[in-house]
C-alpha cells in the first residue's frame, strides 16, 4: 500500500529554507550523546503522547506500508509510521522503518529543511546537530526573520534517528506554552530538547 504523507509545517520549512540567505545571535547546545540513548518504541511514543494530551483518537498509525512526501518522490518504506498534532498544532512522528538506511533517507529528508538554518544570519536562537551513519539528530530553537517579506519562521524542534527508529518533534509557533509542550513530550522520552 501507497500512502502520500503531508506535512504541512515540513513544506513550509522547506520554503522558508530557501529564501535563508546569509549569522547573527546564533549560539549552539551541547552535543548530544545517542548511545546514551535508549531507542523508544511506539509504546513509549504513544503514552509520551498521552501524555501531553494526545488522544488515541488523534492519533494516525499506518502499519507495514510506505509512503512519500508531497512534491518528493521518495518512497519510505515502513514497518510502523505514527503522527499526531496536538491542540497547539504541534506535529509529532515515530517511524519505524524497514531498515536503517531507510530511516537515514528519512532523517536526511527532515535535516535538509534546516540545513540551511543553522548559520543563517537571519535566523537568531540556539542549535545543535550531528549526523552519523546509524545515529543523527537536530535541536533548533530559535527563529528565522524573513525581513523582505516581513514573516518569521519558529523554531523549537528536535529530530532524532536510531537505528531503523526516527522521532521528530515540530512546534507550530514561537510561544512559551507551545514550546514546553514539546519538551514535555521530549522528557517523556527521556530524550533532550531544544
Amino acid at each position: 500500500m501507497k500512502t502520500s504523507k503531508l506535512m504541512a509545517t515540513g513544506a513550509s520549512l522547506l520554503a522558508a529554507a530557501m529564501l535563508f540567505t546569509g549569522c547573527a545571535g546564533i549560539t549552539h547546545e551541547p552535543k548530544v550523546d545517542m548511545s546514551s540513548l535508549t531507542t523508544a518504541d511506539e509504546d513509549a511514543f504513544i503514552a509520551a503522547l498521552d501524555k501531553i494530551g494526545i488522544s488515541d483518537s488523534d492519533i494516525d498509525a499506518m502499519y507495514d506500508t510506505s509512503f512519500s512526501f508531497a512534491g518528493d518522490s521518495t518512497d519510505f518504506e515502513v514497518i510502523v509510521n505514527i503522527d499526531a498534532v496536538s491542540d497547539k498544532e504541534n506535529q509529532y512522528s515515530y517511524t519505524r522503518c524497514v531498515d536503517e538506511a531507510t530511516a537515514k533517507a528519512l532523517f536526511d529528508f527532515y535535516y535538509s529543511d534546516y540545513d540551511g538554518v543553522f548559520d543563517s544570519k537571519n535566523f537568531s536562537g540556539i542549535s545543535s546537530h550531528e549526523v552519523g551513519t546509524n545515529t543523527a539528530y537536530v535541536l533548533i530553537d530559535g527563529r528565522y526573520d524573513d525581513k523582505i517579506a516581513g514573516t518569521y519562521t519558529p523554531y523549537h524542534d528536535a529530530i532524532y534517528l536510531q537505528g531503523d527508529t526516527v522521532i521528530v518533534a515540530i512546534s507550530s509557533d514561537y510561544d512559551l506554552s507551545i514550546e514546553k509542550e514539546v519538551n514535555d513530550f521530549l522528557d517523556a522520552l527521556g530524550y533532550p530538547h531544544p
